[in-house]
């Protein structure tokens, strides 16, 4: 198991592996050849940054069980994409845009287990489908529900500016089935379950998304949220957490 964070540290961007409370830089991208350095920091000396830089983001919708409220499910997984100007890192504040605060939309947060693409992704087979995931991390697919629920697209319900936060850490060789996923709203657990509930698992979803598009070293896929959702506003503090990962957190301010 090796653990990655994407930082800034004296006005530099850099990948590092993750040790105990020490960031060690590495020479480029996980996702790629690179050595590890011997330019080392602590974690309180740095900013923790969004864990990759993704070509694109794919959100899976309702594929949990208990997300579902006993409606029928899908019968395949249903991918929709979130804009990677949304994608904001841990301690970054989620900002509520100015026409959600006139019109009133709910917003909420949905903890999601996100899968980190490691290298190049098409015509995957559910047995070969882990082997093409770098390591897995925490995302939050925010969503104005008003805005998803009647707008012909949802490009503004889930891609608004800030509205994909992810990390904090990038963890390998996890086994997606097994992680117990939590979110909280001001230190109150409003989602929290196991990813073996999950309707269509990983390799289901590898497979099906890679039948017709490629996915990138770097790309993430989100693979859907559990349980209702609570709404959010301006001064709550949102957070993600798979323990093997850690929690990602954010507050929520409105658009000035």
């Amino acid at each position: 198991m090796t653990k990655y964070a994407r930082y800034e540290a004296h006005g530099e961007i850099a990948y590092g592996i993750v040790e105990g409370e020490q960031v060690t830089q590495i020479t480029a991208a996980p996702y790629e050849d690179y050595e590890v350095t011997d330019h080392a920091h602590s974690l309180d000396e740095v900013k923790i940054l969004a864990p990759v830089v993704p070509n694109k983001v794919v959100a899976i919708g309702l594929n949990y069980r208990s997300h579902l409220g006993g409606r029928e499910g899908p019968k395949v997984p249903e991918p929709f994409f979130k804009t990677t100007s949304s994608v904001i890192g841990t301690g970054e504040n989620v900002i509520i845009p100015k026409d959600a605060i006139t019109e009133g939309v709910s917003v909420q947060p949905e903890a999601e287990l996100s899968l980190v693409i490691g290298k190049t992704a098409k015509h995957v087979s559910k047995e070969d489908a882990l082997g093409y995931i770098l390591g897995y991390t925490c995302g939050n697919d925010m969503s104005a529900r008003d805005w998803q629920a009647n707008d012909l697209q949802w490009w503004r319900a889930k891609s608004s500016d800030t509205f994909t936060p992810l990390g904090p850490y990038i963890v390998t060789d996890l086994d997606p089935s097994a992680l117990r996923l939590i979110g909280r709203i001001n230190g109150k657990v409003v989602q929290e379950q196991v990813t073996s509930d999950l309707l269509h698992d990983v390799p289901t979803i590898m497979e099906f998304v890679t039948r017709v598009m490629t996915l990138n070293p770097g790309d993430v896929v989100m693979t859907g949220t559990p349980g209702r959702p609570d709404n959010v506003k301006e001064g709550d503090v949102m957070e993600v957490e798979i323990a093997e990962i850690g929690t990602l957190s954010n507050p929520v301010v409105n658009e000035s």
